[in-house]
């Protein structure tokens, strides 16, 4: 297996890095001179060669490493007809980094009608780990797996108590069956909250559809389970798919079914990530040769475990100067006999870890799989 390393003293961040824009559109892209190292059956063999970006997506990924972020958004917009999904996720993570909801869901609604497939939800990064201040702003209300009249209540007393310009936040995902009572008085919370302009966050809210179109095929299925289902939808800005369901329900009652409404639809939000159930190394922010706390931090967990698993989704950048340590610290712990994965990073990066050949050295698991 062959391995790109870097030569010694030639970590440094491109030229091009410390050249106005005006001039350095007109180059080629930062190129390195790395170290091949081929692990045989003689041993480990070196040679030099060259570390030129192979494609856009390649270029990008070292702007960005080298901190000329304008113009890996530049050239990252340019080449996004070209239908490379990596460059579409690329450009979502960097307006999650920067903040850039506006152009994060403009961006989502392309991608939708370009790929006719659902875009990344928007999650601002922060690279600390800590809540945003969309976050701070929101109540949580996490349903269990029975939603009954009691649920439904504990649901209605939650957003009563909640003030009216705090996003409430109903996570369905737990919810395994649906009573009646429930069914009803959850529609009935629902419409309550959306005709009283409250402003709510979803999560887990498939399931609970998915659960409600079983019980509404079922032979003998039950008005309420249809009715909540018109609301979820209703409270989704799903009007399609109301209409559709509203028609059905006619039907199969003989009654008019609810009428539409224009309201704003909720905001549907990722849903709350499970406990870490491992003892991952666990970084966040950028790490750069002027902050290399973090590498300090692999090589220390790195040294006292024998399965190196490096949970990356809180870092924001891994600068071009500091990949050669980073490449060093990996190598050290395959020269050990020890196993790495690194997990959760974001597409920027993983494209970074792919020109240089870091996923010759441990397997990566990154934020977006596809």
């Amino acid at each position: 297996m062959a391995l790109p390393f870097f030569k010694k003293g030639k970590d440094k961040v491109p030229a091009a890095a410390h050249k106005p824009a005006a001039v350095r559109e007109t180059e080629s892209p930062p190129t390195e001179t790395l170290l091949t190292m081929d692990m045989g059956a003689g041993g480990i063999v070196v040679e030099e060669t060259s570390g030129a970006p192979q494609s856009p997506v390649d270029e990008v990924a070292i702007l960005y490493a080298s901190g000329q972020i304008e113009m890996a958004e530049h050239l990252l917009q340019g080449i996004l007809t070209a239908g490379d999904r990596r460059a579409w996720h690329m450009l979502f993570d960097l307006y999650a980094i920067q903040g850039r909801e506006k152009e994060f869901e403009q961006l989502a609604l392309d991608y939708a009608m370009r790929f006719e497939t659902s875009p990344p939800v928007w999650q601002k990064m922060n690279g600390n780990g800590a809540a945003t201040p969309q976050q701070a702003q929101t109540a949580s209300l996490e349903l269990p797996g029975l939603l009954d009249k009691t649920a439904a209540g504990t649901l209605r007393d939650g957003i009563a108590a909640t003030a009216k310009n705090t996003a409430v936040r109903i996570d369905f995902s737990g919810i395994a069956m649906v009573d009646e009572s429930g069914a009803d008085e959850c529609a009935r919370i629902l419409s309550a909250a959306r005709k009283a302009r409250r402003k709510l966050q979803v999560s887990g809210v498939d399931r609970l559809i998915a659960l409600l179109q079983d019980l509404n095929r079922a032979t003998h299925s039950r008005a309420v389970h249809w009715l909540l289902l018109l609301e979820l939808y209703q409270t989704l800005g799903q009007q399609e798919k109301f209409e559709d369901l509203a028609v059905d329900y006619a039907v199969r009652f003989e009654v008019s079914p609810p009428s539409w409404s224009e309201v704003q639809a909720a905001e549907v939000v990722p849903g709350k990530p499970a406990e870490p159930l491992d003892n991952a190394l666990r970084l966040a922010g950028e790490i750069t040769p002027a902050n290399d706390s973090a590498l300090q931090q692999l090589g220390s967990y790195a040294a006292t475990h024998s399965e190196v698993l490096v949970d990356l989704a809180q870092v924001t950048r891994v600068d071009y100067g500091s990949v050669s340590q980073f490449i060093g610290v990996l190598m050290q712990c395959l020269g050990s006999g020890k196993s790495i994965t690194l997990r959760g990073h974001n597409a920027l990066i993983h494209e970074l870890f792919r020109v240089m050949g870091i996923d010759q050295l441990a397997q990566l698991i990154p934020h977006h799989p596809d």
